[in-house]
């Protein structure tokens, strides 16, 4: 073949190759929201009843408010209506729906008292406020059907505003765009005044005593009572013979005798100082139940152990390279925590921090779970904070936050990076970096019955 017109010939094969290869990947189905269809009203409200726990319940004491307001969409050949709206201090749901349309149309907006009308609106976007991408609507007699969740208002000390006679909404729809395909155009809407005649008093809750436990190793969870209402259960319970270990997360998942099903993962409140009882809310029920089988898969825990390193810069070339090492190797409840690596650019110098657990098989184990570092100041209160982070130069003075710019990540619960500014790193010949009050994972994967007696002991 004439050389002059082999690469001509390559170019063309190389086409031919390619063509279907590109037509291939440009025609893949782009990830969607796949959207219910049902055949009743009913198939409506099952889909709010999975959406919404406590629904069913909030609906028999009759906290749900009905609106049936009609907004015309301009520009299109359909119509908003916002069905109902269940106001609660854990959030405030409206439900709507959209005639004229067979598509997601996601309802937005934002609320606030008539007297208080904010200067500058901040919408809150609602197409990720429901469900999964299956989950997010339902069509029905070619109408769109779902809801908007939002926080509650609160005054302008942080508190929750206990009555509420009118609520001034001003809603917005993201409707498919006419133009672009995959797009949604957002369209705002006039706001409408919803009376509410709301008062915080009318939830009522259940307080019902409990006395359950689940054992770890020499350590146990003793569950003690359920607040039970229609936006949320709320579980109290102690972590025994602890020492002064302090719980910050729960998750695990509950079932009851009425076939219901819940997943949570919930970042408790202590309620009092050492010992410590704690608060975890879960989602609520549609139907009062008299056992509740409750699984926890695993607590995330403060500590009282502590690491320290202790790194030459001498060692270390000046170059920006990545250096690969192991200094201080330590081994606690079942986990390797040793610098594994220290990488210098212009900027910082990074410390990875590695954290490698035992491949332990027995159900109960424990270890290391490292989470942001809070890094030391000199406020008091801040001691106590979760893997309190110290550094010091080789004068045994603090890292100065003010002085040096600096950063750290934790990272998928394996290790953590320290940033440290590399003027820092290139001033001193001696660093320490000491980490307090370190994180744990107890993986407990174990189960107890709570029994619900209850005779009306409904709080006011």
């Amino acid at each position: 073949m004439n050389k002059k017109r082999f690469p001509l010939f390559l170019l063309i094969i190389l086409l031919i190759v390619a063509i279907p290869i590109i037509y291939f990947v440009f025609r893949q189905p782009k990830s969607e929201t796949t959207l219910l269809t049902a055949s009743s009203r009913e198939e409506v409200n099952q889909f709010y009843y999975r959406a919404i726990p406590g629904l069913k319940m909030a609906e028999e004491v009759d906290l749900i408010r009905e609106i049936n307001y009609q907004l015309e969409l301009p520009g299109q050949n359909a119509t908003l209506v916002i069905d109902r709206i269940w106001y609660n201090t854990k959030q405030v749901t409206i439900f709507y729906h959209v005639e004229g349309i067979s598509e997601a149309v996601y309802l937005g907006g934002e609320f606030y008292l008539p007297s208080n009308e904010p200067i500058e609106k901040k919408p809150f976007h609602g197409s990720k406020s429901i469900g999964r991408n299956a989950e997010k609507g339902i069509l029905y007699n070619d109408s769109f059907y779902s809801c908007l969740k939002m926080p509650p208002l609160r005054d302008r000390s942080g508190q929750f505003i206990s009555e509420i006679e009118t609520l001034t909404y001003a809603p917005y729809v993201n409707i498919p765009s006419q133009d672009e395909e995959n797009q949604m155009e957002s369209i705002p809407l006039k706001p409408i005044d919803i009376l509410m005649d709301y008062k915080q008093a009318e939830e009522g809750v259940n307080k019902i005593p409990v006395d359950s436990q689940i054992d770890i190793d020499d350590k146990y969870l003793h569950f003690y009572q359920l607040d039970i209402s229609p936006s949320v259960v709320r579980v109290y319970f102690q972590y025994l013979n602890s020492g002064r270990d302090k719980v910050y997360r729960v998750s695990g998942s509950y079932s009851t005798d009425k076939g219901e099903t819940q997943t949570f993962d919930a970042f408790p409140q202590a309620i009092t100082d050492y010992p410590y009882h704690y608060t975890i809310e879960v989602p609520p029920f549609h139907i009062m139940p008299e056992t509740m089988q409750l699984q926890i898969d695993s607590i995330y825990c403060i500590g009282n152990d502590s690491i320290s390193f202790e790194i030459d810069t001498s060692q270390f070339s000046q170059r920006n390279r990545s250096n690969e090492t192991e200094i201080g190797r330590n081994r606690i409840r079942g986990t390797e925590t040793f610098i594994r690596n220290i990488t210098l650019n212009n900027y910082y110098a990074e410390v990875y921090i590695a954290f490698e657990q035992d491949n332990n098989t027995d159900m109960l184990s424990s270890r290391l779970y490292p989470t942001l570092p809070n890094w030391a100041q000199d406020e008091v209160h801040i001691r106590n904070a979760p893997n309190y982070l110290s550094i010091f130069d080789g004068d045994s003075q603090l890292y100065n936050l003010d002085e040096w710019n600096y950063g750290s990540d934790a990272l998928h619960g394996e290790e953590i990076c320290i940033r440290l500014d590399r003027e820092f790193w290139n001033k001193t010949d001696y660093i320490e970096i000491r980490l307090d009050n370190i994180t744990y994972l107890y993986q407990i994967n174990k189960s107890t019955p709570l029994l619900i007696e209850y005779e009306q002991q409904r709080e006011e």
